[in-house]
């Protein structure tokens, strides 16, 4: 067992590090502090120290990667702005997240609380409400049709989450070989659906 010194918020991120990835190992009902404690070779009591209980821990594993989501979508907007290729950054900046991360998108999307709404609500996945809310005022910037909004909000928010899922498969590639083709990929058929005609 590692008898690495930790600092106090170095230990944290280690245990919710060690967390996410016992939990795509053997999943959540496997995961305990003592478990997380002995893979990051601190004492059993010194997860307490940062968690209440394993759904605290649970709760902060899921509020690290969104922050770090939504970090990077909003990164993507102050590079390109409010602009079709701001969008296309964006959509970028949301693969790459996944694809240096793989063990984040297995962890958030099997939450149950996670959840997707296409309607003007504010509601649902934080990171996924930015993503939204980018799109309806590129929308107003277009004078898109409203009729044609959610339908093509679906289907560029699909071509994004899809890419991401099967990147995330082992196999598929290498992070390198990621990195060069979504741009491309993504440029080829990313804008189809803002053509109302």
């Amino acid at each position: 067992m590692s008898t690495k010194p930790y600092h106090h918020g170095d230990l944290r991120t280690a245990m919710i590090e060690k967390g996410i990835e016992m939990i795509n190992k053997e999943g959540v009902k496997s995961l305990s502090l003592r478990k997380v404690a002995a893979a990051c070779g601190v004492s059993h009591a010194a997860p307490y120290s940062h968690f209440v209980d394993k759904e605290d821990m649970l709760t902060a594993i899921e509020t690290h990667i969104t922050e770090r989501f939504d970090a990077i979508l909003n990164e993507a907007i102050e590079e390109a702005g409010e602009s079709p290729q701001g969008l296309l950054r964006m959509g970028c900046n949301y693969v790459l997240f996944f694809v240096r991360n793989p063990q984040y998108f297995y962890f958030i999307f099997s939450r149950s609380n996670i959840y997707f709404d296409f309607s003007e609500s504010s509601d649902g996945y934080e990171p996924f409400v930015l993503y939204k809310n980018f799109m309806t005022k590129l929308f107003d910037q277009m004078d898109y049709p409203k009729e044609l909004r959610v339908k093509t909000m679906i289907a560029h928010w699909a071509s994004v989450h899809g890419l991401s899922g099967i990147a995330t498969i082992s196999g598929t590639g290498t992070i390198e070989e990621w990195e060069e083709r979504i741009p491309d990929m993504l440029s080829k058929f990313y804008f189809l659906g803002m053509n109302p005609s």
